[in-house]
């Protein structure tokens, strides 16, 4: 798949539109319509608000600010009168430090930890989680100690919380059985997509989707296993993390070289669609937050590598829980290591085989450790309004 790069604007031309920006919050804006602000670092994070803004602008008639540091975020282009657009990266430190509205809602974690601080101002702090993983080993620690509410998205999160505030003796957080839009949003697409899809043409589709990090699937195997799988007759699409796009786009390079010629694979460059998890058969992972996703929003079965742990938090096994992500790997799949690729392809031919008893088994997992499915955009956009209310 070819990529064109987008054509950046100059640095000065950047700092001139946020100049403009932090003007036009704080001197143009009325306190009633920042009562509410959304940040999200690039424009793939848009799909973890997507519910809230819709739910807040549409049922509740509510107008909000969206932040954003990535220059060309659609939202940007927004011409929704309920939703007032800002652009802002090298000043957000000043605008954090100095914002005054009642409720800050973000997916970012680690606030107050490194150059994004809390608001001089009384500020209620609301963190959406962007992935369905646990609390305390993808995260650093203390990733969330700043945050005064946090909308959980399963019973897994909830629990860890609590053991950490009672074995640290933190404050206790606001924490809300509000459930995960993302999955929900999955899961519908794959439902439409399923109804329509046509009869295969080809022996199946297989989606590679790691996480970031050095010993990620792409960097540690990724080359032999693209080829491992192309030679058995799969279709590939390799999908990277946001990450992975942001800091390594030379290794992206090399397997769109390497590969590109290929009729049967593609390289995503964004992941601001779910087209590819819902044409996927299998998706091949390591312990990403993409596997839940997949897993129990089309129900279908995971393979994972076993590469070694992207490890956050050093101090995660001091809690005594295993990570989610983790623990339901051989439900939800299989687990092949990265020295037996070899037999990748007959461990994707299996899984394809019992996709039925799989259905099944990860509808339940959904309904266990998943809250509220299909009514969280409900339950997080009252709670912000109720925030704002009190």
């Amino acid at each position: 798949m070819m990529h064109v790069p987008r054509v950046r604007s100059s640095v000065t031309t950047l700092l001139i539109r946020e100049v403009a920006a932090f003007y036009r919050f704080f001197w143009k804006t009325p306190a009633k319509d920042r009562a509410i602000v959304i940040y999200a670092e690039h424009e793939g994070y848009y799909v973890s608000f997507e519910w809230l803004v819709e739910k807040l602008t549409g049922d509740h008639d509510q107008t909000l600010c969206y932040v954003t540091s990535d220059p060309d975020d659609p939202i940007l282009q927004t011409t929704k009168a309920r939703i007032k657009a800002f652009y802002l990266n090298k000043l957000l430190p000043f605008f954090m430090c100095c914002v005054n509205c009642r409720v800050f809602v973000m997916t970012l974690p680690d606030l107050g930890q490194f150059h994004l601080k809390r608001s001089v101002n009384s500020v209620h702090y609301v963190y959406v989680f962007h992935s369905l993983v646990s609390t305390h080993m993808a995260y650093r620690y203390g990733a969330f100690d700043n945050y005064d509410s946090i909308l959980c998205a399963g019973p897994h999160q909830v629990e860890e919380f609590r053991l950490q505030e009672r074995r640290n003796g933190h404050r206790r957080k606001r924490l809300v059985k509000a459930g995960y839009y993302r999955l929900e949003r999955i899961y519908r697409a794959y439902q439409r997509y399923a109804s329509q899809k046509p009869c295969p043409e080809s022996r199946g589709t297989v989606l590679i989707a790691p996480s970031w990090g050095a010993a990620n699937i792409l960097e540690s195997c990724g080359e032999r296993l693209v080829e491992t799988v192309l030679a058995a007759g799969y279709e590939v699409i390799v999908r990277p993390h946001p990450e992975t796009v942001r800091r390594a786009p030379g290794l992206l390079a090399f397997f769109a070289s390497r590969f590109g010629n290929q009729p049967k694979f593609t390289l995503e460059w964004s992941v601001a669609t779910d087209d590819s998890l819902l044409r996927a058969d299998v998706l091949i992972c390591d312990c990403s937050g993409v596997a839940l996703e997949y897993a129990f929003g089309t129900e279908r079965p995971v393979l994972f590598l076993e590469v070694p742990l992207k490890i956050n938090n050093p101090r995660f096994k001091e809690l005594g829980i295993e990570p989610l992500e983790l623990s339901l790997r051989s439900e939800i799949g299989v687990i092949v290591s990265p020295e037996q690729l070899d037999s990748v392809p007959e461990a994707i031919s299996r899984l394809m085989k019992d996709s039925s008893v799989y259905k099944k088994r990860l509808a339940q997992l959904r309904e266990q450790h998943v809250y509220n499915f299909g009514r969280s955009s409900e339950i997080g956009a009252q709670y912000i309004m109720d925030l704002c209310r009190n």
